[in-house]
């Protein structure tokens, strides 16, 4: 029995509707390799086909639930057998109040896993049956009353700690509206109303990161003043987004061509928040075309 070292083991389990898949997506978010509903009993092969990517899978999320065979016999034995091998997972217990999950059971039309007369039973049941499992979690989250922005802010937390669990990646994309506008964008800014270098015979065929055709883009004072007015808007949404417990921020700007107009105000807007922000990306998309 080999030891493994090195190991990041998240272990997610609670009740049936509490929040375990949601739960499962964040973790994935956070660059762990997740594994939903793997049998207790594959765990410890599992793990050592984690061990033969030479530490690529070297932090790993696997969610059990009641439905793995022999789910309450065999956890204690699970972590025993884990411990022994050096590893020491921590241990998400997800729990919801029963009036909670009727309606979520509800919503969603699906059955219970566990047997009962009625829902409300069913949930009584397991929550009987996974009493044990509860005793020995690390870290218990009651979702009755959680946002989905507010789960994922608690589940930030307890891998990573509250300094680190209002992480945002913040994407800027440059492009042209007669090439499409992007699909993934959160934020889009029409910036078509600046003056257009297009029409400039000099500035035609340069771009955005050309001296003149900045200058000429911020020649009018309006254009000045509407850079003020965005930034203002950014440095105002960017906290409630952390605190939403958002991951990804993508910000449009966009003009006629892509190459100038938008390529100036990208630029501009990625090394005002190039302070504030840990994960910066820009994108001109249409600087080429």
């Amino acid at each position: 029995m080999a030891v493994i070292s090195g190991l990041d083991l998240v272990i997610v389990t609670g009740l049936s509707g509490a929040g375990k898949t949601k739960t499962m997506g964040y973790l994935e978010d956070l660059g762990y390799y997740a594994m939903d509903n793997l049998p207790i009993s594959l765990m410890s092969q599992f793990l050592d086909l984690a061990l033969q990517t030479n530490g690529k899978i070297s932090k790993i999320a696997v969610a059990l639930d009641v439905r793995s065979s022999g789910f309450r016999t065999q956890f204690h034995s699970m972590l025993q057998h884990l411990k022994a091998r050096g590893v020491h997972p921590r241990i998400i217990f997800l729990e919801a109040s029963s009036k909670v999950l009727v309606g979520r059971f509800s919503e969603t039309r699906r059955r219970h896993p566990i047997p009962g007369d009625t829902v409300s039973e069913s949930i009584q049941n397991e929550r009987e049956l996974l009493a044990d499992v509860r005793s020995l979690s690390d870290i218990i989250i009651d979702t009755t009353n959680l946002s989905v922005g507010e789960l994922k802010n608690r589940v930030r937390e307890a891998i990573l700690g509250s300094q680190q669990a209002q992480s945002l990646t913040v994407n800027i994309v440059s492009f042209g509206y007669k090439n499409g506008t992007p699909i993934d964008l959160d934020l889009l800014f029409d910036v078509r109303f600046l003056p257009n270098p297009y029409y400039e015979e000099p500035l035609a065929h340069r771009t955005g990161f050309d001296r003149g055709v900045i200058r000429f883009v911020l020649g009018e004072p309006y254009a000045r003043e509407f850079f003020v007015h965005l930034i203002r808007f950014i440095d105002f949404v960017l906290p409630h987004y952390r605190e939403e417990g958002k991951s990804y921020l993508t910000i449009g700007i966009g003009c006629t061509g892509g190459r100038h107009r938008s390529v100036v105000i990208a630029n501009m807007l990625y090394h005002h928040l190039k302070s504030q922000v840990t994960t910066l990306h820009i994108f001109h998309r249409d600087l080429q075309k």
